[in-house]
């Protein structure tokens, strides 16, 4: 700002990503994040197959390698020298960009919005690493689709009966934020009590929590 002091700029873009999409996104930022270098073997395979379970397609003839420098130009824009001798230069002839034959619908604005914070970055001449900063997010998504997945098995197993301990065995010190985004994805019939128990439990730790600072 003219004042000095930092300003956000909104482009409003917003963009809600569901189901198989999200979970995948997620398993490609934590492989970025994890990957020992950038030409490991294991690593560029792992990173490559997700890249294609999002739906990303490629153009005949393209290296096995292409997928993951696809995902690395895409979501790492600190990485130096892209597998499979690629460019990073989006408008390089030997760009991965090339390789692309379609881009899942669903992604486009994602995509669109990681080119605009490279280009940002890389006119500030600031190395930024999205899928560095995007990992802790990510792996709380997969956290919270582990417990979804085992709240809907214990409700299945003892059909419609939900135990406190049970509840208290999944949710551990996880917040009332964490824990209504879980609920909202099981089955209708159990949502009300898994909520009810669960913010009764919240309530109670609280209480607990500000009666101990007192």
């Amino acid at each position: 700002m003219n004042s000095g002091r930092i300003g956000l700029i909104d482009f409003g873009q917003v963009k809600q990503i569901a189901g198989r999409a999200r979970e995948t996104l997620a398993k490609v930022m934590i492989a970025l994040d994890d990957r020992e270098s950038d030409e490991n073997p294991n690593d560029l395979e792992t990173i490559g197959r997700l890249a294609l379970e999002l739906g990303v397609e490629l153009n005949e003839g393209t290296p096995p390698v292409a997928p993951a420098a696809v995902a690395m130009w895409l979501f790492d824009g600190s990485v130096e020298t892209l597998p499979g001798g690629y460019d990073k230069g989006e408008l390089s002839p030997n760009s991965p960009v090339k390789a692309l034959k379609s881009f899942p619908q669903d992604l486009v604005l994602v995509g669109r919005s990681t080119i605009l914070i490279k280009g940002l970055s890389s006119r500030l001449n600031i190395p930024w690493s999205l899928s560095r900063e995007w990992a802790p997010t990510a792996r709380k998504v997969l956290a919270v689709g582990d417990v979804t997945q085992q709240l809907s098995a214990t409700s299945e197993t003892k059909s419609s009966k939900i135990r406190i301990k049970d509840v208290l065995r999944l949710l551990g010190s996880w917040s009332r934020g964490k824990v209504s985004r879980a609920v909202t994805r099981l089955p209708a019939p159990m949502r009300t009590k898994v909520a009810a128990v669960a913010l009764k439990l919240q309530k109670r730790r609280e209480a607990r929590e500000t009666r101990s600072k007192n």
